[in-house]
């Protein structure tokens, strides 16, 4: 079973493989061809059919072969999964298999992780009326204070990436305004470490980066239950 140790950077959702000790990092799985490749890794993983990945007439395979390797140990969370509003596949669509997701999600009793674009008012009025018993963390967070506040509000997490970094983006703006045990950090496809992003947001709060891991560090271990004890 993989967890962080105390001390570590934790990286919530990559796409990268960091092999730096003193990183904990989850590298998400979202192709079809990844699902159905899947082979028991020695690195802490996600996996999900991500919304740009849905082919239909084969999801149903690929979801029944998702719900088979969510109970591996290397699988830490499912996703990313779930509803991105600017490409053509409709949306009835996306929910449909978003859902099923969150179903094995609920089963496996995991963590998920969703891809959220132009879509927050519809995933929210989802957590009303699912009321998921697992946390839904949204990655790549780039929104408003009231957005962020209606979603932590029904329990969920938020992971900020490089979009911290830009002087213009939503989140660089509200980010001192979200408390700190409902965030997380992450690289995403960002080819740079994910400690210049924690970095990034002990400025902003002004906190030093030993309480920023450590609020982190107890976020992931409310969200996931899995600590490692030193």
């Amino acid at each position: 079973m993989f967890a962080p140790f105390p001390g570590q950077y934790i990286d919530i959702h990559t796409h990268i493989s960091w092999n730096y000790p003193h990183i904990f990092s989850i590298k998400s799985l979202v192709k079809p061809s990844e699902i159905e490749d899947y082979k028991t890794s020695e690195t802490a993983i996600s996996i999900g059919l991500h919304p740009w990945y849905i082919v239909p007439g084969k999801e149903h395979a690929i979801i029944a072969k998702l719900k088979s390797i969510a109970v591996e140990p290397d699988v830490m969370a499912i996703g990313e999964c779930g509803i991105d509003l600017k490409i053509e596949t409709a949306y009835g669509f996306q929910e449909k298999i978003f859902l099923k997701q969150a179903e094995i999600a609920e089963e496996v009793k995991k963590p998920l992780i969703i891809h959220c674009v132009r879509a927050y008012q519809q995933l929210a009025k989802l957590m009303v009326q699912n009321k998921p018993g697992v946390p839904w963390i949204f990655h790549g967070f780039n929104h408003n204070e009231q957005v962020a506040e209606e979603l932590i509000k029904q329990g969920a997490y938020l992971s900020i990436g490089a979009d911290l970094l830009k002087d213009n983006s939503k989140i660089s703006k509200s980010f001192i305004k979200l408390p700190m045990d409902y965030i997380f950090l992450e690289t995403d496809e960002w080819q740079q470490p994910v400690w210049k992003l924690y970095a990034e947001a002990s400025r902003l709060l002004s906190v030093t980066d030993k309480v920023l891991k450590e609020a982190i560090f107890q976020n992931y271990q409310r969200c996931f239950g899995l600590v490692k004890e030193v």
